[in-house]
Order: C-alpha cells, then sequence, then structure tokens
C-alpha cells in the first residue's frame, strides 16, 4: 500500500515539473535570439527517383557517393500535397540515400528569386528512440512497479531541469550558480522520489552536492591552470561563433560539462552509502561512532573500486573516435597528450572521479552526524 509521504512527493514532482515548463521561458527567453536558418524541417515522400549515378564509397560500407534526382512529395506545412524536384548529394560524411516510396525529413529554403528549393536533409530516425523509450520505460514499470515509476518520474524531472533551467542559463550571466543550484534541486527530488522524506535522502543530496562541487572546482583550477576552456570541447568553436553577439560565458561551459556528467555516478554512490548507513543504524544502534563510521566507509571502498571504473570508461567510449585517430595517424605521445580536446577528456574523467570518491567521505560523514548526532 502506497505511504501518504510517497504520493505527496509524485504530487509535488509533477507541480514542479508543470512550473518549470510553463513559467522558465518566460524568464529564459530573453537570453535567446531569433532563429539563425530561414529554412523549414518538413516531412515528405520521395515519388520518383528521375535519375541515379550513385556508387557505393570505397571507404565506408552502406554508405554512397554521387547525385540523385528525384520528385519529392511535402506531406506537411503550408506546401502540403505539392511535388517539387530535389537534388540529393551524397558522400562520405552524408549518405542519405533515397528511394521511391522513402518518406524523410526534408528542408524547405527560398532561393534568390523566392523560389521554395527543396533539399533532403536525413532520414526520420526519431520513431525508433520513441519505441526505445516506451521499452525502457515498460521495463521499468513491470520490474520496478511503484518504484520504477518514481524513478522514470525522476528522470523525467532531471531532462526537464536540465533543457529548461541548465541549458538556458548557460546563456546567462551567471551560469555556474544556476547549474549548481539546478542539479542540487535535482538531486533533492531524485531522492526525495527514491528514498522518501527520511534522512537517508538528506545524506544522500548534500553528499552527491559536495561531490559535484569538488569536482567543479578542480576542474575549473586545474582546467585555468591548463589554459583549457570551452571553445577547445567538441562544438566549442559554434558556440563562439553564437558567443560574439551575446553575453555568453563560454569559459562556464566546461565547469557545468563536468558537473553534469559526474552528478548520475555521484547520486548513485551517494544513495548507496546513505542506504548502507541507515542499515547497519537499524541493524545496531548502540555501535560507537568510530565504528560505525569504519563500516561506512568499508562499504564504501567496495563501491569506489567499480564506479571509478564506470565512470572512466564512460568518458573512454566518448573518446573512442579520437583515440583511433591518435593510433591511426601513428602520433607522438608528446604530441597528441597536448591536444586541448585529449586534455578535456582526461580533466572530466579525472576530476569526476575525484569528485565521485569523495562523496563516499562526504555522504559517511554527513550519515555520522544524521543518523548519530547524540553521540557524534
Amino acid at each position: 500500500m502506497l505511504k501518504g509521504k510517497e504520493v505527496s512527493a509524485v504530487l509535488l514532482t509533477f507541480l514542479l515539473i508543470f512550473l518549470i515548463v510553463f513559467i522558465s521561458p518566460r524568464f529564459t527567453q530573453t537570453y535567446r535570439k531569433g532563429a539563425m536558418y530561414t529554412q523549414t524541417f518538413v516531412s515528405g515522400t520521395v515519388v520518383e527517383i528521375t535519375e541515379d549515378n550513385t556508387e557505393e564509397d570505397p571507404f565506408v560500407d552502406g554508405r554512397f557517393s554521387g547525385n540523385q534526382k528525384m520528385k519529392v512529395r511535402i506531406n506537411e506545412g503550408e506546401y502540403k500535397g505539392k511535388i517539387f524536384d530535389s537534388t540529393n548529394t551524397l558522400g562520405s560524411l552524408r549518405s542519405a540515400v533515397a528511394y521511391e516510396g522513402l518518406t524523410a525529413v526534408f528542408t524547405i529554403r527560398l532561393d534568390s528569386s523566392g523560389k521554395p528549393v527543396v533539399w533532403l536533409y536525413n532520414y526520420n530516425r526519431a520513431p525508433y528512440s520513441y519505441a526505445l523509450v516506451i521499452i525502457l520505460a515498460l521495463l521499468v514499470l513491470l520490474i520496478g512497479r511503484f518504484k520504477g515509476f518514481q524513478s522514470l518520474l525522476a528522470l523525467i524531472f532531471t531532462a526537464v531541469v536540465l533543457l529548461y533551467i541548465v541549458v538556458p542559463a548557460m546563456w546567462s550571466p551567471h551560469p555556474k550558480i544556476v547549474a549548481l543550484s539546478s542539479l542540487f534541486v535535482i538531486c533533492v527530488v531524485s531522492f526525495i522520489l527514491i528514498a522518501g522524506f527520511s534522512k537517508k535522502a538528506v545524506a544522500a543530496a548534500f553528499g552527491t552536492l559536495l561531490g559535484i562541487i569538488t569536482a567543479g572546482i578542480i576542474a575549473g583550477v586545474f582546467g585555468k591552470a591548463m589554459r583549457l576552456s570551452g571553445v577547445d570541447m567538441e562544438k566549442g568553436e559554434s558556440l563562439l561563433y553564437l558567443a560574439q553577439n551575446r553575453d555568453f560565458k563560454i569559459t562556464s561551459l566546461l565547469f557545468v560539462s563536468i558537473l553534469i556528467s559526474t552528478l548520475g555516478a555521484t547520486m548513485d554512490i551517494a544513495v548507496s552509502i546513505a542506504s548502507s548507513a541507515e542499515q547497519l543504524h537499524e541493524a545496531n544502534p548502540e555501535m560507537s561512532v568510530r565504528k560505525y563510521f569504519a563500516s561506512i566507509m568499508a562499504v564504501g571502498r567496495d563501491i569506489i573500486g567499480t564506479m571509478t571504473n564506470t565512470l572512466i570508461l564512460a568518458f573512454c567510449g566518448s573518446a573512442l573516435p579520437l583515440a583511433m585517430m591518435i593510433w591511426g595517424y601513428s602520433m607522438d605521445y608528446v604530441q597528441f597528450i597536448n591536444i586541448p580536446l585529449i586534455q578535456i577528456h582526461i580533466l572530466q574523467a579525472l576530476a569526476g572521479s575525484i569528485g565521485m570518491v569523495l562523496s563516499v567521505v562526504f555522504t559517511a560523514f554527513l550519515s555520522v552526524l544524521i543518523f548519530r548526532h547524540k553521540r557524534a
């Protein structure tokens, strides 16, 4: 049977999601400029391939190069039902091959004479992502039941905060403060949903907060010493172009990205430590403070071994194409180790791991204060 606190936590989370989605844009819209692209993106169907001189790419399997000419029927928008002639250019980096009956995403833009020009933008891959979301949700609900529902709600809340607050706030004058506050709110709401209004949730939330703050400080100090900034990150140059006409603190990008990437693993560790502390307290409330802290840390040491490896592997996975490029070009060690993007990946992995490891100590210490406050 559901407890009143669990229902209250769920209702409170729904209320917060509603408020963020409908109120946040009123404040964040001031940081957003008008659309930079004049084309529109619509669904369209290839009616006929009138010319096809493509051939298979000799270097990349499944890719083609060449040109296709076709007739396309637009399925929505201002030009719905109209048929246009279109040219599709293919290469190693772009290989959206057209065929009769293909329904995909097309762009429409006006040329210098005001005539609409249609291009094949890309395959419509979104339905497959939706299918994966549905599969995940069904599995979580089937196995986790109400706890699974709470986990999904926490996931939705996290996505809403990141998309509606953190991302727009990156264009604000104080992105670090807003990002850190937002991530702490994510911690609190997630732990309340998972652990309820309990001492365990308090210890885990503040242990996580201290862990990610530590990771952020380390990233800031070492990033400055290494002369790294958000410009050196992937897509950093594109953001620099956007920042020219806006008050965008691109130097905060590295700091905030490390906070976000560290948050998940740190939350996982913190709640595991806090749960262990709660169980130890219930099993032996008369245990001495010293022994109680040592027992919590013993659990933490086992968790650290796997979670540090998990975090490092996650960052290495994202940097795999870069590592392949280094190996393929037979770069010297001194050459590749000083590439800014390489150093950013290393900084993210190590700073995040340090913050995660220290969150074990922070959460253990807070658990002693919270569960054994009289003796402590």
